[in-house]
């Protein structure tokens, strides 16, 4: 039984699992056929779209009863790590997809899951916890957004709602609690604005909304989520959508990146063979020792990087099964996990970019593509290494934590 006294029960999907991870790798090859169609679409293409729907690569975190997978959090990092071997920006469309259909299943209530969930989870939905501006005012019923703009909203142009944070406000416009607002593509405008080097096909435009009322019920409270106070719902007595809601938020974003450090480390040995170093008595790369000492950091930064996500990925799957929501020190914890495991895989492609000679900066070069793409998971807010290193030590030191999204 968990606090609330719910029976917690984790699905049994080991063949959903294996169905979705050979689902996965299948692609791969038609990801890599696009990744030059993706940089310039600056989006993904309608074909990646609708193969990922059909193969139920966007219902990877859907709960089971309306037609989703309910995978656990550590098979999920390995179906979407195996997407990041293919392309960045899809791997990363795909996390947060998912991760927003994980967000409505766990603190938004039956009335809007069998809307949003119907036809077997087909819609599709993005999101931003913060709004860069906003301006909003509680009216009967619900509330009025005036004005709003929230950046970085991947996956925006193949949503059909927006996950959207604003401020809990009352009548008075008195309130400090985050809220999130679920609202229809239709009453949303995106911006054309996502000009990038890196994971140019995400379509992370910015987004605005403006006079557009939303019904109470179609609002919810991140602040609640972030210490587990989630709403009754049919989904409650089910461990997935128990799990600690900041930890899976960073946990998701590591898995694209997992697949281009992988991605990264198999081109290299592939192409071994084949090189010389210019300049020196190395005709084959694979005899110098400098090689050998490159390629050795290079594997255990990456191997490294997964035990950090996985041991992550296992934490939030065990406090959920034993029916426990995730105390403060394990939360800050699996932060400090997701934030060190994206330096780890930087690092790691860093060195291989630097091995690939001058053949790796070409524009249509595997290594280029990834390095770019690689820069960004350490770039996200919840996964900046800085930040989630000094939250850590913070709580080590029995310091304050320096934000709330713990």
């Amino acid at each position: 039984m968990n606090e609330k006294g719910y029976q917690t029960v984790l699905v049994e999907t080991r063949e959903n699992f294996t169905t979705l991870l050979e689902n996965a790798r299948s692609l791969v090859p038609n990801l890599k056929a696009r990744v030059q169609e993706v940089d310039e679409i600056r989006k993904l293409p309608e074909a990646t779209i609708n193969e990922m729907t059909e193969l139920g690569l966007f219902n990877i975190l859907t709960p089971e009863r309306y037609g989703g997978n309910q995978l656990t959090f550590r098979e999920y990092i390995d179906v979407v790590r195996e997407l990041g071997k293919g392309c960045g920006s899809t791997a990363w469309v795909a996390a947060l997809y998912n991760v927003a259909k994980w967000f409505v299943a766990a603190i938004f209530t039956d009335e809007v899951h069998q809307e949003v969930f119907k036809d077997n989870g087909a819609s599709n939905i993005c999101g931003v916890f913060e709004p860069r501006k906003c301006k909003v005012k509680k009216v009967p019923g619900g509330y009025l957004i005036e004005e709003g703009l929230w950046g970085f909203c991947s996956g925006s142009q193949h949503s059909d709602y927006f996950f959207l944070g604003f401020p809990l406000i009352d009548e008075n416009g008195e309130g400090n609690e985050l809220g999130v607002a679920l609202i229809p593509k239709e009453n949303v405008k995106i911006l054309d604005d996502w000009h990038t080097i890196s994971m140019r096909g995400t379509g992370s435009n910015s987004v605005t909304v403006s006079n557009v009322f939303v019904p109470e019920n179609w609002t919810a409270s991140i602040s609640k989520g972030i210490v587990g106070e989630f709403p009754d719902s049919l989904v409650r007595g089910e461990a997935s959508y128990n799990s600690g809601f900041v930890p899976v938020a960073a946990l998701v974003l590591t898995a694209p990146g997992l697949g281009l450090v992988s991605a990264a480390l198999d081109y290299f040995v592939e192409r071994l063979p084949k090189r010389r170093i210019q300049y020196t008595w190395y005709n084959n790369q694979a005899d110098a020792p400098v090689t050998h000492l490159q390629l050795a950091e290079a594997v255990m930064k990456s191997e490294t990087a997964h035990l950090h996500v996985y041991r992550a990925a296992n934490e939030i799957d065990r406090w959920a099964k034993e029916g426990k929501y995730m105390d403060f020190e394990a939360r800050a914890k699996v932060r400090a996990d997701c934030s060190y495991a994206t330096r780890l895989t930087m690092e790691a492609i860093e060195i291989l970019m630097s091995a690939g000679g001058g053949s790796a900066i070409a524009e249509n070069n595997p290594l280029s593509r990834i390095m770019k793409d690689g820069k960004t998971p350490p770039q996200h807010g919840l996964l900046t290494p800085t930040t989630g290193l000094e939250l850590y030590g913070r709580v080590l030191s029995e310091r304050e934590p320096n934000t709330v999204l713990i």
